[in-house]
């Protein structure tokens, strides 16, 4: 497991860049434990954190990168290097996409509306873009 050196006052943005050096693995495994720790000690999110992670998205240059990884991949022409970071992209896509589909699911169950109307009330859009 690697060592991350991080400075002693930790912004979002330290956590994102630790966790941006984890292996494949090794971030499905934080991930997991982070979604364990959130169930059993997290607080319930309030409407303002729902609304925000249903509209989560990978940046867009990884979106970029996974498009034309995929479009390599369907002619075949991957290297190996190119798969790992076509697999690591594609699993961070698909992560943030349950997490979107489970805060949209909790928005549905709060407000008592069918799905299709709390999507269209937060302009919520899927996409075969990596989002």
């Amino acid at each position: 497991m690697p060592i991350v050196q991080v400075p002693a006052q930790l912004t979002v943005e330290h956590f994102i860049a630790a966790v941006k050096q984890l292996s494949p693995a090794e971030l499905h495994a934080f991930t997991e434990g982070l979604v364990a720790w959130q169930q059993q000690h997290g607080p319930q999110e309030d409407d303002a954190a729902l609304m925000q992670a249903t509209k989560a998205h990978l940046p867009t240059a990884d979106v970029q990168r996974l498009q034309r990884l995929i479009a390599k991949s369907e002619r075949g022409t991957l290297t190996p290097k190119e798969l790992d970071t076509y697999r690591t992209l594609a699993q961070r896509a698909e992560q943030l996409n349950v997490r979107r589909v489970e805060a949209l699911a909790e928005v549905v169950r709060r407000r008592g509306k069918a799905a299709r109307v709390i999507m269209e009330e937060l302009g919520w859009e899927c996409g075969t873009d990596g989002t």
